[in-house]
């Protein structure tokens, strides 16, 4: 089920919540709407990218259930974000 608003619009508000809320606070997250033909509705909202912690990451879904929920959005959240490894002790740096 979804509002008043176009799926679209609400998904703008889903990219500014994700950039904003202190709980990600992460810009450039790709929120997208994508078929998915176990769920009842077919459809899933995925957001990908990168976050710079793992705690930013948990909030990922939190926040976009959130503000689907505010605009009357039903649909489930997958999170494929990515927490990227850092070079370890020992580790080669790459000369620029």
């Amino acid at each position: 089920m979804t509002g008043s608003l176009p799926i679209s619009h609400v998904l703008c508000h889903v990219r500014d919540a994700l950039a904003t809320d202190e709980r990600v606070g992460e810009l450039g997250l790709d929120v997208s709407v994508e078929p998915h033909p176990e769920l009842a509705d077919g459809e899933v909202v995925v957001v990908r990218g990168a976050v710079s912690t793992e705690d930013r990451k948990a909030g990922v879904t939190a926040v976009v259930r959130e503000v689907l929920a505010a605009n009357d959005v039903d649909r489930a959240v997958r999170d494929d974000t990515e927490v990227p490894s850092h070079a370890g002790p020992g580790e080669e740096v790459e000369a620029l």
